[in-house]
């Protein structure tokens, strides 16, 4: 009987939530020291968030290519660069379609409303699990279940505004720059767990995310993972099937793990 590890099926591809130093980040950005101006909640800088997750959160469908880099620090001192990238889509409010190339291999993640798919497509392989609900309330239920995030799912849930400025402590808008030729503004967002830096297309009608930057602090190195946004698209071309898994004849299905448990080969 093969086996499988959850971490190893499961590796789903970003949680948006590491950490970092505001401060810090704005210093290494601008080469200058940090001004104590820039921990104060800039309304700016909130009103610019808030732009894009109207923009995010209004229209039924949206699709965008993406790509992480993420640090992972070896014995405290040297790091290696990790990079995942794919495709996600959702129809809210609860449809959910992702494409992950990253080292474990490729997978692929339907929701339908019904139940959460992941596939292994270099593996004919599959585990189904069961779920009724919207895209927002599975992205929990992933989460508490299996401490486990799905792709980008925090550029993607209704509640986009609250995920990104609920509990901010600090807030600054460091002007206007230039993100693969496009003309963004740029923001950084500190709270007690976390610090965030935005860059947001000037677009007054339909902002959208090209990057962001997180640092986690309370890791020795502070490591940060960046990840980058293109082809945003709110009419995507969205079929009868494009939520659902149909596995062939040949598909292995595996059982859903619990966590920190292993898979096993299932039924099919």
């Amino acid at each position: 009987m093969r086996r499988f590890y959850a971490k190893w099926l499961l590796a789903f591809v970003l949680a948006l939530s590491a950490g970092a130093g505001l401060a810090q980040d704005v210093q290494e950005e601008s080469g200058e020291s940090a001004d104590p101006e820039l921990m104060q909640l800039d309304p700016r800088a909130i009103e610019i968030v808030e732009s894009v997750a109207t923009v995010l959160t209004t229209h039924e469908t949206a699709a965008v290519n993406w790509l992480v880099s993420s640090d992972q620090v070896i014995d405290g001192r040297e790091k290696v660069t990790r990079f995942r990238s794919g495709h996600a889509m959702v129809a809210r409010p609860d449809k959910y379609y992702a494409y992950v190339e990253q080292e474990e291999g490729l997978r692929e993640f339907f929701y339908d409303g019904y139940g959460l798919t992941v596939h292994l497509p270099e593996l004919n392989a599959y585990t189904h699990m069961p779920f009724f609900g919207t895209f927002s309330e599975l992205t929990e239920a992933v989460r508490d279940e299996h401490s486990e995030s799905l792709p980008i799912w925090k550029v993607l849930v209704p509640d986009f505004a609250d995920e990104f400025l609920g509990d901010i402590t600090a807030a600054a808008y460091l002007g206007v720059k230039r993100v693969a030729g496009k003309e963004v503004h740029h923001v950084s967002l500190s709270s007690y767990q976390e610090d965030l830096q935005m860059w947001i297309t000037t677009d007054p009608v339909n902002p959208v995310l090209k990057m962001i930057v997180g640092t986690n602090p309370y890791e020795q190195g502070w490591p940060q993972y960046r990840v980058y946004f293109s082809d945003w698209e709110f009419a995507p071309n969205i079929t009868e099937d494009s939520f659902t898994y149909y596995p062939d004849d040949d598909a292995d299905r595996l059982v859903w793990p619990k966590r920190n448990s292993e898979l096993t080969e299932g039924e099919n």
